[in-house]
């Protein structure tokens, strides 16, 4: 989460990983609308799902 974050995702082999990105959950960001309703621990439970994973429980 956040700018530095975004950053490296560029180094990630998006052939092997999922990225979720967002703005850094701070009170200014959170508040500014780049984390409330971005979904990542559910669109994660999901992404485990679909590798017959187990989900979180958060």
């Amino acid at each position: 989460w956040g700018g530095f974050a975004k950053k490296k995702a560029a180094k990630v082999n998006k052939q092997k990983h999922h990225i979720l990105t967002s703005g850094h959950p701070s009170p200014l960001s959170a508040n500014r609308g780049y984390w409330f309703g971005n979904q990542h621990f559910s669109k994660t439970n999901t992404l485990l799902q679909q590798q017959d994973l187990v989900p979180i429980q958060w």
